[in-house]
């Protein structure tokens, strides 16, 4: 489910996206550290516009992150996750609740800060081939 939702999310195609959500889907992020307080989103429409916006490539975002990331599947916290590193380091995550083979809840973390212990966990292992690369 976790691979569909990360195609859905870099394809540009909405609707496919919405598909793979459940009806009370939930969605939150703490938006890369620049924003005050945490971000919530409910409705699948509303959830699927967020991760379109997050998951859609583009320069500034790029130099953000400091370079093109790669995207990697992996379990954060015993559940799914999508992992994006730059260089070999971790730059942020996306975990998964995965209910009825759809995507429950998504928790995104991008803050600088709230990486440290996943980045440490990340060097000790091999990541293997990213199921994306240079986004």
């Amino acid at each position: 489910v976790v691979e569909e939702f990360l195609a859905a999310a870099t394809s540009g195609r909405t609707d496919r996206l919405v598909a793979l959500l459940t009806d009370d889907v939930t969605a939150v992020s703490d938006g890369a550290g620049l924003a005050r307080r945490l971000l919530r989103y409910r409705s699948r429409e509303r959830v699927a516009s967020f991760v379109r916006a997050g998951f859609t490539s583009t320069p500034a975002k790029r130099r953000l992150a400091g370079g093109s990331l790669a995207m990697h599947l992996a379990r954060v916290n015993g559940t799914p996750a999508v992992v994006a590193v730059v260089g070999g380091r971790v730059v942020g995550t996306v975990a998964f609740e995965v209910r009825d083979g759809k995507v429950a809840s998504l928790y995104g973390i991008a803050a600088t800060g709230r990486l440290t212990r996943l980045d440490e966990a990340w060097q000790r292992r091999d990541p293997g081939v990213p199921v994306i690369d240079g986004w």
